[in-house]
Formats: structure tokens, C-alpha cells, sequence
């Protein structure tokens, strides 16, 4: 049966704004946690707009602002990290999700340090380290911000409930099948606990609140309300501990002070992916694209209640496994003729319909995944070595380009 749409040619035609954040770890050359300061080049974490510290004083975050183009974010994207390596002096950046095999223990590894005017940002760090450990803290990976344009949106929304609503459906609907996502950007194979995981950082064993959260999506009053709920009975702290795939962010959604103001998702979901310079495939920005847009048009025909965010979580724990059961292949199967036939629908550049294919590639011939790929390389060398392999290719690359540009 063929999906139901809001209204699709409003939403095909309102400009996109992106924004990347990528964190990484700073490693020394023979691999182990680089235990040095933030370092210099690159200012005060505390301001600087577009490079700081996430967790650890070893953990650099880049920040791109929005750009109004997949092209344009690319370019600057690239830019920025160009800056990031020429700062780090003889340092390498680690370039997967994966940990590096020499972490060290919980009480050395350093927290990041944001001085006396930072103190809201020191505190909130050493209860995550309290609270989680500091070495589940040290996951890195690639954040998606994603938005409308706002008078494009207003246009076509003219009430803030109503475009409170229409956020509210495209995260619920990016959470729901997020396992299509997970599947296909896992870059982090590694086992644990007797799994074989693609991503150890999108599974069990990785990234995630401690006690579930299920957020209320039929309204935002009901969604800010319940995570008030969770905040009350001590299972997180605010909102920025909501460790979701996707989370909703604005006015309100971000502080639960303000009167409610969705204005953007931000999906959690890309490891970073070795095999790509920048850390992130080109065609991935646009099927990531396609399927915000996709979630953004599909009428849900069931509410995204407690019930079914359990089934859907279930879905997104398989994604960041090896093995994989029948019931999953159909889903899969069945998302990527939905997403073909939205395509279609909306008779997208060519360049989206590519990256779909080589996305159902990937899932048709399981051996040319990222996960796969990078767990041959980790068995012909060792994890280390090929990290450190990937890690100087890259801050190489990106030195060279430097130079000429210079030239």
C-alpha cells in the first residue's frame, strides 16, 4: 500500500538549512589517548564558535555553521577541518567510533576543563562521568542538524502550534524506522559481550541513557511534560542528556523554560567513518537528507506512544548487530521501496536517487558495507594499526591540500 503524505509539494519546496558537528579524539602517533590541553591553535573552547571540546579535554568537537546547501556545508565542513589539522601539531585524530584499544582508565582520563566561567559545563561533565564513566563518554561520531527554512516553513505553517506539530511528526517518524539509518552508517564493528556489533557505539553496549526515556509526541506541551517527567524521577538530567538518535531541538525543547518553539532535529545516528577523509560519506548527507524529508511528508497512521518506541528501539538494537533476523531484512526491504517510491514522488536530483542505490548496495551485498570493510582491515592488521593507517592518511590529505591551496 502506498504511503499516505501531508501536503508534499510545499515540503519538497521549502529550503533545507544542515549543520555537521563531528567530535573526535585527539590520539598520540603510536595510538594511545592524547592526554594534552585543548590545544592553543585553536583558542578558547569556552567561545570559540566552530571548534571546542565535547567530554574530555582529548575529545575535539568541530561545529559548521548552517548552510543552506549539502554542497555548501561540504565545502565548509571540509574548511574547518583542514584547521583542526594544521592546529594539531604532531597529534593525529582518531578516526573511529570505535575506542582506540589504549584508553586509559576512568580516573585519567582528563574531563574537559572550561575555567571559571565555564562551571555549568565543568559540573554537568563530572556528573556524566559520575554517572555513565568516562570512558562510555569518549563514543564519537557525526551529528546532523537539520531545519526548514523558517519563513519557507511559516509560509507554509502559519501557526507556532502547528509548526510545533510538523517537527513533532518528522522526529517521531526518524525515530520509528531509524533502524535503516543505524543499519547503513554503522562503522564501528567490534565485539562485546559475545556480540558481534556493527556499530558498538549505536548498540547496547554504547551510547545511551541509562534508564530508558520515552517522550510524549502527540503534542509539544505533552512532549515537554514528560521529559519533565524524567528529569523529576532522576533519570536524566535535562534535555541535553537525552540521548536519543533524534532529538528535537528549540525554545522550550532545549531548556523546558521557554514557551515551545521546535526549529530543528538533530540526528546522532553517523559513526564516523574511516574510509572518507571528512569522516563521513557525501552520498550519506544526501540519503540522510531524503529520509528527513520523507519522515517530515508520511502521515503516521499509529501514534509513536511508549508501545511502539520499544518495538522501534528493538529494530534499531538489531541495526547495530552483525546478525540479523528475516523479520529485520523485510523491514529493511520494505523502507527502501517506500523511499524509492518517494523518490520517485518527488523527482529529486539524480544525485539522491545514486545514493540510494549505493545505500541498497551496501544492504543487498552485505561484504561492501562500512562496518564489513573496516573488520577485514581490522583482521589483516590489527585495530591500532589500522587506525593509525587511516588517521595519518587523512591529516595527510588534509595537509596537502593546504599547501596547494597556498601554492
Amino acid at each position: 500500500m502506498p504511503d499516505m503524505y501531508r501536503s508534499l509539494a510545499p515540503i519538497l519546496q521549502m529550503h533545507s538549512l544542515f549543520g555537521l558537528e563531528r567530535e573526535n579524539l585527539r590520539i598520540q602517533t603510536d595510538g594511545t589517548l592524547a592526554l594534552t590541553p585543548h590545544p592553543s591553535a585553536f583558542g578558547d573552547k569556552l567561545t570559540h564558535p566552530f571548534i571546542t571540546t565535547d567530554f574530555s579535554e582529548s575529545q575535539i568537537e568541530l561545529i559548521t555553521p548552517a548552510a543552506a546547501s549539502l554542497d555548501e556545508l561540504s565545502e565548509r565542513f571540509t574548511r574547518q577541518l583542514g584547521t583542526v589539522y594544521r592546529g594539531l601539531g604532531n597529534e593525529l585524530l582518531w578516526p573511529l567510533s570505535n575506542l582506540p584499544e589504549a584508553v586509559p582508565s576512568d580516573d585519567a582520563i582528563p574531563i574537559a576543563d572550561f575555567g571559571p566561567h565555564g562551571k555549568d559545563k565543568n559540573d554537568y561533565r563530572r556528573y556524566l562521568a559520575k554517572k555513565y564513566g568516562s570512558r562510555r563518554q569518549l563514543y564519537c561520531g557525526i551529528h546532523l542538524n537539520f531545519s526548514f527554512n523558517a519563513q519557507d516553513l511559516a509560509a507554509f505553517l502559519p501557526s507556532q502550534e502547528a509548526r510545533n506539530a510538523f517537527y513533532l511528526n518528522c522526529s517521531a517518524n526518524a525515530m520509528r524506522f531509524r533502524f535503516f539509518l543505524v543499519y547503513l552508517l554503522a562503522a564501528s564493528p567490534e565485539l562485546s559481550g559475545g556480540v558481534r556489533y556493527r556499530s558498538i557505539r549505536l548498540g547496547a553496549d554504547g551510547y545511551r541513557n541509562l534508564h530508558p526515556v520515552f517522550p510524549d509526541y502527540s503534542s509539544a506541551a505533552h512532549y515537554l511534560n514528560s521529559i519533565r517527567d524524567a528529569v523529576n524521577n532522576g533519570w536524566i538530567e535535562g534535555p541535553r542528556e537525552l540521548y536519543q538518535h533524534v532529538r528535537l531541538k528549540g525554545d522550550g525543547f532545549d531548556d523546558l523554560q521557554d514557551a515551545a518553539r521546535a526549529s530543528r532535529l538533530e540526528l546522532r545516528i553517523p559513526d564516523l567513518n574511516p574510509l572518507y577523509a571528512n569522516g563521513i560519506n557525501s552520498d550519506d548527507l544526501k540519503l540522510i537528507h531524503l529520509y528527513l524529508l520523507w519522515s517530515a511528508a508520511l502521515k503516521s497512521d499509529s501514534p509513536f506512544d511508549w508501545v511502539a518506541q520499544q518495538q522501534a528501539g528493538h529494530l534499531a538494537d538489531q541495526a547495530a548487530q552483525m546478525v540479523i533476523d528475516d523479520a529485520f531484512a523485510d523491514a529493511m526491504n520494505q523502507l527502501f521501496a517506500r523511499l524509492e517510491q518517494f523518490a520517485n514522488a518527488g523527482a529529486f536530483p539524480l544525485a539522491y536517487d545514486a545514493a540510494l542505490a549505493a545505500a541498497k548496495g551496501r544492504w543487498l551485498h552485505p561484504e561492501t558495507g562500512y562496518a564489513e570493510k573496516i573488520n577485514t582491515k581490522f583482521a589483516e592488521i590489527g585495530k591500532t594499526a589500522a587506525g593509525l593507517a587511516w588517521a595519518d592518511e587523512a591529516k595527510q590529505r588534509f595537509i596537502r591540500a593546504a599547501g596547494e591551496r597556498v601554492r
